[in-house]
């Protein structure tokens, strides 16, 4: 902030009565704004820098209190507009701001003089960010007790990108919101590996109702794909090279088991279906990742044991 005093004036200007009961108050006020808005630091991470469409797209955001004392944070009610006292914004790959679908209040925060807070929230939630492309998204914390007032974080890049869908199969739900549901398993490459994904459909609308990450994936061995008498999702995969992971997904989008094998006389693990409609793996044999991880330690002390 720049200000110019009247030629010839000098001192005489600035003592002025008037002038100076004018001037004092603009200046503490924009001297104590700009310390106050260096007291609190914010920070934004996207989780990840790749996502599938359809995948929740989250961030963590971290608030730094630098005042020396406890800053309430807190959402207020006006009539029936709730204004939150954390809220973000959001660019396309075009430059455009985007408006908010859902306008989300964050509960109250106390922050104690030199501690940080750390929220993690679901972007997809509050900006269509379903569709494929490159979005850049801030977040702003409002300044407790200066409504007008606001820090702003850095802004975090991210892009949503399309996978390639590898098996999809349709079922019903009766009685319930989404009657007509598919599932669909895609892959995806972020750049850097491949993942596989499960989602389901809402067939009428074409929107997701659970799109998510299962693990790596090698495609090396196309994945299978069957459905139980329950109609759950059941995905047999490679996720490693001597490893294939059976996940089971059910009708609402969660991810409700995974089980790992390695395969038996060389054979090629594979899905059986009973007649009672039951789904298991056959041609493998049952591996326990987290029991070796316990063994090995012991077998390595066992070796280095004197002869």
């Amino acid at each position: 902030m720049t200000f110019s005093f009247p030629s010839g004036m000098g001192n005489a200007w600035l003592s002025s009565p008037t002038i100076m009961k004018t001037f004092l108050p603009l200046l503490i006020l924009t001297l104590s704004t700009i310390i106050g808005l260096g007291q609190v630091s914010v920070t934004l991470k996207v989780d990840r820098r790749q996502y599938l469409e359809h995948e929740p797209v989250t961030a963590v955001v971290t608030v730094t209190n630098r005042s020396g004392r406890e800053l309430d944070f807190a959402s207020r009610l006006e009539g029936k507009i709730a204004h939150s006292w954390l809220d973000f914004s959001m660019r396309d790959s075009g430059g455009r701001e985007m408006t908010k679908r859902h306008h989300k209040v964050f509960q109250r925060a106390v922050i104690p003089a030199g501690r940080s807070m750390s929220r993690r929230v679901n972007l997809s939630g509050m900006f269509n960010v379903a569709k494929v492309g490159n979005f850049a998204v801030t977040s702003h914390v409002r300044r407790p007790g200066v409504e007008q007032e606001s820090y702003t974080s850095n802004s975090g890049h991210f892009t949503v990108g399309g996978g390639s869908k590898i098996h999809s199969v349709p079922f019903g739900v009766p009685n319930s919101p989404f009657t007509k549901r598919e599932y669909n398993v895609v892959t995806f490459n972020d750049g850097s590996k491949t993942s596989i994904y499960a989602q389901v459909m809402d067939t009428n609308s074409g929107r997701s109702i659970s799109t998510f990450r299962l693990s790596e994936y090698l495609g090396f061995v196309k994945p299978q794909m069957a459905l139980d008498n329950l109609n759950q999702l059941h995905v047999l995969y490679l996720a490693d090279p001597e490893i294939f992971v059976h996940a089971t997904v059910n009708q609402d989008g969660y991810h409700t088991g995974t089980k790992y094998f390695k395969r038996s006389g060389g054979r090629q693990p594979r899905f059986v279906a009973f007649e009672d409609g039951s789904v298991v793996v056959s041609g493998a044999i049952a591996y326990d990742p987290a029991k070796e991880a316990k063994e090995i330690p012991k077998a390595r002390r066992a070796s280095e044991r004197p002869q």
